[in-house]
């Protein structure tokens, strides 16, 4: 596989002898200020000791080490495959891998810490307490077998579950699992530098996704690599706030799935041959519905930014660029489930997907008002700056939904080689300037329905951002 080229920004990168060189700093400081001093404890495949009894035992299993240390303690793990459910259930721990501190996107050298959750339990690494680190691992075998968890009841299966807070996830594979990470209702995740490649093993209810994020919120997902995770890479439903930016995704599902979601930026990210190697279905628990779009957007959206994204072909089912989707029925999964409202899509690179660049989608003999929809009134939405090239029937197309897919504001978008460039079906009253629901504003294409919505010109240079 050629992969994508990867866009770093000079933000300060993990290198672990810097760290630990601060921490013994920190260490000495906590010392002289009366705080218990942190302890390192180490894990290794060569050890025979089966606990972790004091600082200097070298164990051999991460559960055992985990079991033992207090919070802020730093877990240094060796080379090796260990087949093990971790269970973190102490707050603010440091688990550091073989690869602690090398990003997971770059062709590492040297041995790596594996953790194998088969036939063990639903996931490699629950996580129940707040503030961990989780740092340089593989993660696999989260694949949802009959061996029970401990308790609580268990998570859905995954690579690595979270139901805590302020947890990161740095520099790690995160690959054959049902889910790589799963966030349940949690706040203020870190997901950064990671490798999350073909997690579309068998198991409920998501299959097929690199990151699920099922309520919660405030999250950051930068900088990581998707690829081959047939669902899609991300799948965020009833969250509210969050960056996800910088990422790559090369033969996944779809890149981004979003349902009942507010106040989240999907900006900068980079992908490409959306369904090409095959996809699985996602949304709602479903096992027959599939994304049909790379930037899917469900009902119950409201102030989302879609911005910057360079997006290239897709194969079906995933025959949109971003749409605005009705394929996920009715239900936003955290009511009130309202009409997509304050949306802003701008500044995109789309093209080639065998379908529509940009779709806001219809629900058409439901007597619904529009579920999934842009919602007319207070909380205008725009479509602005976007570039939509060479796709298979329309560029840039607003589909009629009874009184709703109106008051949208199309301005300065550039479509070219599009079966149609611009379509709006909508038809209530004059519009301004055309008799449509929305306006439309200094857009460059070869062809419109009705006539006018682009017009033809001299559009930007265009080449990928």
């Amino acid at each position: 596989m050629i992969r994508l080229h990867i866009m770093l920004n000079n933000r300060r990168r993990f290198v672990l002898s810097a760290a630990m060189g601060a921490v013994f700093v920190l260490l000495a400081a906590s010392a002289n200020a009366g705080v218990p001093a942190v302890t390192v404890w180490h894990v290794s495949k060569s050890s025979s000791n089966a606990t972790c009894t004091i600082s200097a035992t070298t164990c051999n299993t991460i559960g055992s080490a985990v079991s033992a240390a207090q919070a802020d303690d730093i877990i240094v793990v060796g080379p090796g495959t260990y087949n093990e459910l971790v269970t973190i259930n102490t707050m603010a721990l440091n688990l550091l891998g073989a690869q602690a501190g090398n990003d997971a996107r770059v062709d590492r050298h040297g041995p790596e810490s594996v953790v194998d959750a088969t036939g063990k339990g639903n996931c490699a690494f629950i996580v129940r307490a707040s503030s961990v680190v989780i740092d340089g691992f593989t993660v696999t075998g989260g694949t949802g077998n009959t061996t029970p968890d401990p308790p609580p009841p268990p998570p859905p299966p995954a690579g690595i579950w979270v139901g805590a807070q302020a947890v990161s996830i740095i520099n790690n594979i995160l690959d054959k699992n049902n889910t790589g990470v799963s966030l349940a209702g949690m706040q203020l995740a870190v997901i950064e530098h990671n490798l999350f490649r073909n997690n579309n093993e068998p198991g409920a209810p998501n299959p097929g996704c690199g990151i699920v994020s099922n309520g919660g919120g405030y999250f950051s997902i930068t900088e990581n690599e998707f690829t081959g995770n047939k669902g899609a890479a991300i799948d965020v439903n009833g969250s509210s706030g969050g960056m996800i930016t910088n990422n790559t995704s090369e033969n996944d599902g779809a890149f981004v799935i979003f349902a009942g979601t507010t106040v989240v930026q999907f900006s900068h990210n980079r992908g490409k041959d959306f369904g090409h190697t095959g996809v699985l279905p996602v949304g709602f628990n479903s096992s027959s519905i599939y994304a049909d779009a790379a930037v899917d957007l469900g009902p119950g959206n409201i102030a989302l930014v879609i911005s910057d994204n360079d997006l290239e072909k897709g194969e079906a089912p995933i025959s949109n660029g971003i749409a605005f989707t009705t394929v996920f029925g009715t239900s936003c999964g955290y009511p009130p489930c309202t009409n997509n409202t304050a949306m802003n899509v701008r500044n995109n690179m789309i093209k080639r997907f065998p379908d529509y660049g940009i779709v806001v989608g219809e629900q058409s003999g439901t007597g619904m008002l529009g579920e999934f929809s842009f919602q007319k009134g207070v909380y205008p939405s725009w479509i602005v700056g976007n570039e939509v090239y060479d796709n298979g029937w329309v560029g840039i197309f607003i589909e009629a939904a009874s009184s709703y897919n109106s008051g949208i504001s199309l301005f300065d978008n550039e479509a070219e080689g599009n079966r149609v460039d611009c379509e709006d079906d909508t038809k209530y009253g004059t519009g301004t300037p055309l008799p449509t629901g929305n306006t439309w504003f200094n857009n460059t294409g070869n062809s419109s329905s009705p006539t006018g919505l682009c017009t033809p010109g001299r559009g930007h240079d265009h080449d990928w951002r």
